[in-house]
C-alpha cells in the first residue's frame, strides 16, 4: 500500500465517493435481497471499494484525503454508535474467561511477532507494525504505533497492506468454517472478534454469519481494542531496547491517550443500558452505525491495491502469515475456555 500525499481538496471527493458506495452497496444489500443470500450491507460496500480501487486508481489517489477521512473518522464514529446494540448485560455474558482470552489474544499475538520478526531479519518498527495490527485493532492499532514508533512509511504501508489482507481472509474464512462444520452463530461471532484484525472487518465476518454473532464478536473485539493503550507502553519499550542494541537511544514522546471512538462506544453502551432512550431514537442511531461503517468499509476496500501490496516483500507477509494462523488457532480454542466457563455457571 503506497503512502500518497494529497491536496486538502481531495476530502469532499473521496468522502462523498464512499458514501455513494456505501449507498449502492445498502441498494443490492437491503432493496435488492442479497443480504438474505449471505451479501450483507458491510460486506457488499467493502467489495465495491475494492473493486473501484483497483479498476480506477487514478480516482482512488484523487480522493486519497477523503478516503482516509472515511476510513478512520466515519468508521469509527459508526462503531462509538455500534454501542448502542449493546448494554452491561451483554458485556458481561463473555464473563472473565472473554476478558482473558482477550489479553491473552494480544500478549502473545505481539509476543509471537517481536520473536519471530527478530529471527527472520525484519527490522523492529516492521515486525512490531505487523503485530500492532494484527493482535489488537487492524489500521487503527498500526496508526498509533507509528506514532510511537515513528517507522519509515513503507514499513507502515506493508503491515497496512498485512492489516487488510488477512484481516479480508478471516472476514469470510471464519464464516466459512461455520459453514463447513455447522458452528453456532455465537461461537463464531466470538471467534471473529477474538482473530480478526480491523473492527470492520469483525463487524462485516459477524454480518455474514448472523444472529447473535455481531453481538458477541463486537464485544470481544472492544475488549481487544480496549488493551490499546497498554500494548502502546509495550511496544515503546520494545522499541527502546531494540535501538539501544543498535546504540541509538532517543525515542519519540510516546502519548498513552485511549482512542476517542473507544469512549464513545463506552457512553454509547452506557445509555442503553439506562434506558433513557426512546426505542425509536436507538434503531435509528444502529442503522446511521450500519450505514457510517459501510462507508468506512468502501474506502477501506478502496485502499486495498494489489499492487503495491506485491511489493511489501515476501518476509513480511510470512510474519503476516503466521500470526493469522495463530489468531485463528488460539481464538477457537479460547472460544471453547469461554463457552464451557459460561456453561459451567
Amino acid at each position: 500500500m503506497r503512502v500518497l500525499q494529497a491536496p486538502n481538496t481531495a476530502l469532499p471527493f473521496g468522502l462523498l465517493l464512499s458514501m455513494l458506495l456505501a449507498a449502492f452497496a445498502w441498494l443490492g444489500a437491503v432493496q435488492g435481497g442479497l443480504a438474505s443470500w449471505g451479501l450483507g450491507l458491510l460486506p457488499l460496500a467493502m467489495f465495491l471499494g475494492m473493486a473501484l480501487g483497483n479498476a480506477a486508481p487514478a480516482c482512488a489517489q484523487h480522493g486519497l484525503a477523503g478516503f482516509g477521512f472515511a476510513r478512520r473518522h466515519v468508521m469509527r464514529t459508526g462503531i462509538a454508535l455500534f454501542g448502542f446494540q449493546l448494554g452491561f448485560a451483554d458485556l458481561l455474558a463473555v464473563g472473565w474467561a472473554g476478558v482473558f482470552s482477550a489479553m491473552f489474544i494480544v500478549g502473545s499475538t505481539l509476543g509471537l511477532a517481536a520473536w519471530l520478526g527478530k529471527r527472520m531479519g525484519l527490522q523492529a518498527s516492521s515486525f512490531l507494525l505487523i503485530g500492532a495490527g494484527s493482535a489488537i485493532c487492524g489500521g487503527a492499532a498500526i496508526a498509533a504505533a507509528d506514532s510511537v514508533l515513528r517507522a519509515p512509511p513503507a514499513a507502515t504501508s506493508a503491515a497496512l497492506g498485512t492489516a487488510v489482507v488477512f484481516g479480508t481472509l478471516s472476514m469470510f474464512a471464519i464464516p466459512g468454517f461455520q459453514w463447513l462444520f455447522n458452528l453456532q452463530a455465537d461461537f463464531t461471532g466470538l471467534w471473529l472478534g477474538l482473530s480478526v484484525h480491523e473492527l470492520g472487518h469483525v463487524i462485516a465476518g459477524a454480518a455474514l454469519v448472523g444472529g447473535q454473532a455481531p453481538t458477541f464478536a463486537l464485544i470481544e473485539k472492544m475488549l481487544r481494542v480496549a488493551l490499546l493503550a497498554p500494548a502502546m507502553v509495550w511496544l515503546a519499550w520494545s522499541m527502546l531496547r531494540a535501538q539501544r542494541n543498535e546504540g541509538n537511544t532517543s525515542l519519540p514522546h510516546v502519548s498513552m491517550r485511549p482512542p476517542l471512538f473507544l469512549w464513545g462506544f463506552l457512553l454509547a453502551v452506557v445509555l442503553k443500558s439506562t434506558g433513557v432512550l426512546n426505542i425509536q431514537v436507538e434503531i435509528a442511531l444502529t442503522d446511521l452505525s450500519q450505514l457510517l461503517m459501510a462507508t468506512g468499509l468502501a474506502a477501506l476496500g478502496v485502499g486495498t491495491r494489489w499492487v503495491d501490496l506485491r511489493a511489501a516483500g515476501l518476509k513480511v507477509w510470512v510474519l503476516g502469515s503466521v500470526l493469522c494462523i495463530h489468531l485463528w488457532a488460539a481464538g477457537f480454542v479460547l472460544v471453547h475456555v469461554i463457552q464451557s466457563g459460561a456453561a459451567a455457571h
